[in-house]
């Protein structure tokens, strides 16, 4: 697999992937201060997915461009925007970050969220986005942080895969220093902009370990069946004894963080 879809879970992406609002209108804000849609019009989004990003991004004046390799997660987007009374400056497809077919210098801009990560060849997709930019134009990447998980259960969950042989790990970019060292090649450096958004998110036990166990994280989509199922079994017998029952809710520590890409 050289890419991660997200069809299996494109009905409930947007729900296990929740955000502080006050706290995201303020980074969109401060994209819009620093790139505003008057001289960065043309904006270009990979994995734009159901759109919880490009569509505000459009309210704001950029014309979006999106694509996806998930039809299913296109169709979501597709259903939100045939329930609005107003239109949006946007447009999406389905293909393939790694083999875009759009011409060179075609945007002012790209915005990324959550991406590279689910792409085998990440070094491709980053210079497919790149080479789709003009020259000097910005590459936005935007972390929403961890939505409804639980980060210590996530962590345990990889623990347990690993115990029985299997690294649980994501198939793409293993990193932001090793992204920053690659761009190194085309002239870019990284501003990273964090410790400014943060909020608390409360995450009942239940809900965190049930999006595990229906696999709706790019890191449990690769581990066998068999490992999974006996990780998650163990996952849950450990959760119940450290806190006896698992409709208990943990206050999670989150944050919102920008890189921006330039030259």
């Amino acid at each position: 697999m050289d890419s991660l879809s997200f069809d299996p879970m494109a009905s409930v992406y947007d729900e296990t992937r929740v955000v502080d609002e006050a706290n995201f209108n303020a980074v969109l804000d401060l994209i819009i201060e620093k790139y505003p849609p008057s001289k960065y019009k043309k904006l270009f989004e990979p994995g734009i997915g159901t759109g919880r990003i490009g569509i505000a991004l459009a309210e704001r004046g950029y014309h979006v461009t999106g694509i996806d390799i998930s039809r299913k997660m296109l169709k979501v987007l597709e259903k939100k925007l045939s329930c609005r009374q107003d239109s949006l400056p946007m447009v999406f497809k389905k293909a393939d970050v790694t083999a875009l077919t759009f011409e060179d210098t075609s945007f002012d801009i790209s915005v990324v969220v959550h991406l590279f990560h689910l792409v085998r060849n990440w070094q491709k997709a980053v210079s497919e986005v790149l080479r789709v930019l003009k020259p000097g134009a910005p590459l936005i990447m935007i972390a929403t942080g961890a939505g409804m998980e639980v980060p210590a259960i996530n962590d345990r969950y990889r623990e347990l895969c690993a115990e029985c042989g299997h690294s649980a790990n994501h198939i793409g970019l293993p990193g932001i220093p090793v992204l920053q060292e690659y761009l190194k090649n085309f002239g870019r450096h990284t501003e990273i902009i964090e410790n400014r958004w943060q909020w608390t998110q409360k995450v009942r036990i239940d809900e965190a370990f049930r999006h595990i166990k229906l696999r709706y994280y790019g890191m449990t989509r690769l581990v066998p069946k068999a490992i999974h199922l006996k990780a998650v079994r163990k996952l849950e017998s450990e959760l119940r004894k450290q806190y006896g029952t698992l409709e208990t809710e943990l206050e999670v520590p989150n944050q919102m963080r920008l890189f921006l890409i330039t030259v």
